[in-house]
């Protein structure tokens, strides 16, 4: 377990450094918007987005293997 916790704070804190050395401005194309934000926030998003993405398809899979 504790090798578990220091992977994790290790990958944490190389992604706050490539999160901090990228603050420029790109410009988003999706569908017909087209935005211009910081990389910051776009790498920032697509990370929760994965999270959120890979933590509901562990949570659906442990509750099939229960039943």
């Amino acid at each position: 377990m504790e090798f578990r916790k220091i992977l994790m704070i290790i990958l944490g804190v190389i992604f706050l450094i490539v999160l901090v050395q990228n603050f420029q401005a790109i410009t988003v194309e999706f569908l017909f918007w087209e935005i211009e934000i910081p990389q910051i926030i776009v790498l920032f998003l697509s990370a929760l987005l994965g999270f959120i993405i890979c933590y509901i398809w562990l949570h659906i899979r442990g509750r099939r293997r229960r039943i």
